[in-house]
């Protein structure tokens, strides 16, 4: 499939249903409980939510990287160009990992090898993927290293991950992933621990990749500012679940779902500027005691009886189909907006 025809829009990711779970001391823990999404060729799908929302884990099943045990897959789909992730060999998966799929992790300095240099973990990635020698290799991440903006990428090639900083470890990272020009890229919180200064210059060179490569990017974070300037489309995520999904401007301009709009008036930069900042009482519940029917009712003000009997399920609320809503009482979140 050419870069060209899949800029038009295609879908390049889609997952359906998926039920990514954990066994552990107090039983299953449902991680990811039935999420559906789907990423666009040439388009940013950012996924938001508190922590423990399920957010890297869904990221992890993609890449093939849940540890099992203890993880299992209890149902789904990942397909990928129209091929399901769950059903290829490992073999397969690692024909696709760093090639076709790459993912940029939350932590550089535990993500890269601290005994090897970078130049090394770049290269390793097009030699197994491209079949490169030594030398084309290492040639090959100097002109990565300097794609990613790194000053000096003949010297910085052979040093090791302790001697660069948070900034110039996570620009390595995004050139390992991008060495063999990926169709997705995923993006795991990339801005972790990264002073406000770098984090705008890592979205920054992640975004004019992706515009020169015409990659899609599944861009995961807690940050709804940062999902406001990067993303096209947005999924909330809430105890294993989508809550919401939506154009990033349909969201931004009207959020239907209470946690949603909880996270909004959450957030100095976002909450309305004659409203008291809100918070969102109660934290996220554990994946191995969500509650029955809808998993937000013990921290949200419209819950009734309902919510507990019924599990409401995403249904449209817009013309086009394009946003919907997990939520029995829509109509009524207007108030809390309000």
């Amino acid at each position: 499939m050419s870069a060209e025809k899949e800029r038009d829009g295609e879908v390049l990711l889609e997952i359906k249903g998926l039920r990514t779970h954990f066994r552990g001391d107090e039983g299953i823990a449902r991680a990811v409980d039935g999420v559906s999404y789907s990423v666009r060729a040439g388009e940013t799908l950012g996924i938001v939510g508190e922590s423990g929302c399920g957010k890297s884990v869904s990221a992890l099943s993609i890449m093939g990287l849940v540890p099992q045990p203890p993880g299992f897959n209890a149902g789904g789909e990942i397909l990928y160009r129209g091929e399901d992730l769950l059903q290829v060999s490992e073999n397969r998966l690692r024909e696709l990992r760093g090639n076709e799929i790459s993912m940029i992790f939350q932590e550089p300095m535990t993500a890269l090898n601290p005994v090897f240099t970078v130049g090394n973990q770049i290269g390793e990635t097009v030699s197994l993927h491209q079949g490169l020698n030594r030398e084309q290799a290492r040639e090959h991440a100097v002109v990565m290293l300097d794609k990613v903006g790194i000053p000096a990428p003949e010297k910085r090639v052979d040093e090791y991950p302790h001697q660069l900083s948070g900034g110039m470890r996570q620009r390595v990272m995004i050139a390992m992933a991008m060495a063999c020009k990926p169709g997705l890229l995923i993006a795991d919180e990339p801005t972790t621990a990264l002073d406000v200064t770098i984090q705008a210059q890592v979205l920054d060179l992640i975004r004019s990749l992706q515009e020169s490569e015409g990659m899609s990017v599944l861009l995961i974070t807690h940050d709804l500012a940062v999902i406001a300037e990067n993303a096209h489309h947005v999924a909330v995520m809430y105890a294993g679940k989508v809550v919401e999904y939506a154009d990033v401007m349909q969201l931004y301009r009207a959020p239907r779902h209470p946690y949603t709009i909880g996270l909004f008036r959450s957030l100095p930069d976002l909450a309305p500027r004659d409203q008291p900042l809100a918070t969102i009482e109660g934290i996220v519940p554990s994946a191995f005691h969500f509650p029955g029917g809808c998993r937000f009712r013990t921290r949200c003000s419209l819950a009734q009886e309902r919510c507990s009997a019924e599990e409401p399920l995403l249904e449209p609320v817009s013309s086009d189909g394009g946003h919907t809503v997990a939520c029995h009482f829509i109509d009524e979140t207007d108030s809390l907006r309000a």
